[in-house]
C-alpha cells in the first residue's frame, strides 16, 4: 500500500494541496529554475485526474486550477465536474470552463443554470459569457427561460446579459409574461441591451402595467436608451404619476437622455 493511501485524510488533503502549487508553478513560471516550465498540458492531464479525488477540497482546488492553467483539454474533464456532488467544486467548474474559453462547453454551462445551487447558477452564468462564441449558445440560454424553477429562469436572464450581443426574439418577448417579476425585469434589461427599436413597444407596454415597481423602472431605464421623442408621453406620465418613487425618477431621467439624444446626439447612460 502505498504511503498516500496510509496517510491520515488531514495529512493527505495537506499532500494533494502541495502537490497542486507543484503543479502550477511548473507550470506558470519558471522563475528562480534552471529547467524550463512543464507542459500545460501535462500539468492539466495532472489536475484532471484529481477532479475524481474522493476529497471535494481536493476537486475544488483541481478546478480551480485548471482555469489557471487554461489548456483545453481539461473541457471535458471540466465538463464533467460540473455535476460534482459538491456545490462548490461545481461552481469552480463552471468558472474554469469560462476561463478555458471553450463553445463546446456551452450546452452543458446552460444546464447548470437550473442547478439547486446559486453560486453554481452564477458562475455558469458567467463563463457562458466568457466562452469563444457559439451560433446556438444563445439558444442554448433561450431555452432555460422555460424552465419550471423560478431560479433558472432568472439565472437565464443574467448569462444572457453576458453576452455581447443578443437578438430579439419570440421567447424573450415571451418571457416578459412570465409569473416571476424578477424574471420579467431581467428579459427587460436584456431586450435593451439587444438595441432594436422593436422591443421599444413591449418595454411601453410593462413600464404602463407591469404590477412590479422593479418592472416598470427597469423599463423607463432601457427607454432612456432605446428609446425615441414617440415614447416622451408615456414617460412624463410615468415621471409624474406613477406610485414608486424609483419610477418615478428613472422615468425622469429617460426622458433627459431622450431630449439630449435629439439635441446633441449623444446619450450618457449610468449603470443600473
Amino acid at each position: 500500500m502505498s504511503l498516500m493511501r496510509c496517510a491520515p485524510p488531514r495529512l493527505r488533503r495537506v499532500h494533494l494541496h502541495v502537490l497542486l502549487s507543484v503543479f502550477l508553478s511548473a507550470a506558470l513560471t519558471a522563475c528562480y529554475s534552471d529547467t524550463p516550465p512543464e507542459d500545460p498540458e501535462m500539468v492539466a492531464q495532472r489536475l484532471v485526474a484529481l477532479l475524481a479525488d474522493s476529497d471535494p477540497d481536493v476537486r475544488r482546488t483541481a478546478a480551480e486550477a485548471l482555469g489557471k492553467v487554461g489548456h483545453r483539454s481539461a473541457s471535458a474533464g471540466l465538463i464533467v465536474s460540473l455535476n460534482d456532488r459538491d456545490a462548490s467544486v461545481r461552481a469552480a467548474a463552471a468558472l474554469s470552463l469560462g476561463r478555458v474559453g471553450d463553445g463546446e462547453s456551452g450546452s452543458a454551462l446552460a444546464e447548470r443554470l437550473a442547478d439547486s445551487d446559486e453560486a453554481v447558477r452564477a458562475a455558469s452564468a458567467m463563463a457562458l459569457g466568457a466562452i469563444e462564441i457559439s451560433a446556438v449558445r444563445e439558444s442554448q440560454i433561450l431555452k432555460v427561460l422555460h424552465h419550471p424553477q423560478d431560479s433558472a429562469r432568472i439565472a437565464a436572464t443574467r448569462a444572457l446579459l453576458t453576452l455581447d450581443t443578443v437578438s430579439l426574439s419570440a421567447d424573450l418577448v415571451g418571457a416578459l409574461h412570465d409569473s416571476d417579476a424578477q424574471v420579467r425585469q431581467g428579459v427587460v434589461a436584456v431586450l435593451g441591451e439587444t438595441g432594436d427599436g422593436g422591443a421599444v413597444p413591449h418595454l411601453l407596454l410593462l413600464l404602463r402595467t407591469d404590477a412590479s415597481a422593479g418592472v416598470r423602472a427597469e423599463a423607463a431605464f432601457r427607454l432612456g436608451k432605446i428609446g425615441t421623442s414617440d415614447v416622451l408621453a408615456d414617460l412624463s406620465k410615468a415621471a409624474m404619476a406613477d406610485l414608486d418613487v424609483g419610477v418615478r425618477e428613472w422615468a425622469g431621467w429617460a426622458i433627459q437622455q431622450i431630449r439630449l439624444s435629439r439635441e446633441f446626439g449623444s446619450r450618457k447612460p449610468p449603470t443600473r
